[in-house]
């Protein structure tokens, strides 16, 4: 029987916030992007000789699991493609070599991290442009302008929480500005 599960969180999501810049006005929106994350799950394996085969159950509401995946004669499995910021509920059980298969586990929870970028526009000096980048700490995260919204160029990369300031954008008819979570 499995007894427990536990994660470890993958980075691996990409989330986008931009913040624009448009004849003297500022805006601040989400980008809708794709993200996803990761998460690995080890359990202690069963004592009984005959289990061959282990199934991992998870969906977003307790005890009603969606998804399934069934690995053989492992302890480890790696979840993909969860999304940013959502509680998950998972179990595990084991199945034998007839395919009879054990009750569940204890229900793990497991919510997964938001790396979303905030951007706060900072009240502004004479020539200066600022904002403040918050998000995970310790995450990195790149810095882009453009001013076109289609070619973008990286002005700065640094973990979060930091300040970004620009002395070019208030010459500029118009400059546009992003943050980017930089998974590693």
């Amino acid at each position: 029987m499995v007894r427990t599960l536990s994660a470890v969180r993958r980075r691996s999501q990409q989330i986008v916030w931009q913040l624009i810049l448009c004849s003297f006005s500022v805006w601040l929106f989400q980008l809708p992007v794709i993200a996803s994350q990761s998460i690995m799950l080890t359990w202690m394996p069963s004592s009984d000789p005959n289990v061959v085969r282990y199934c991992i159950y998870y969906g977003t509401v307790s005890h009603s699991y969606v998804n399934q995946v069934a690995v053989d004669n492992t302890n480890v499995v790696t979840l993909s493609g969860l999304a940013d910021g959502v509680t998950y509920y998972l179990n595990a059980t084991a199945i034998d070599g007839a395919g009879l298969e054990s009750p569940f586990s204890d229900e793990l929870v497991y919510t997964t991290p938001s790396a979303a970028a905030t951007l706060t526009v900072l009240p502004g000096t004479a020539g200066q442009f600022s904002f403040d980048v918050e998000g995970v700490d310790g995450y990195q995260y790149v810095v882009e302008s453009s001013t076109n919204l289609t070619d973008w160029s990286a002005v700065q990369t640094n973990a979060a929480p930091f300040t970004f300031t620009s002395a070019a954008a208030p010459a500029l008819p118009q400059c546009f500005y992003r943050a980017r979570y930089l998974p590693q």
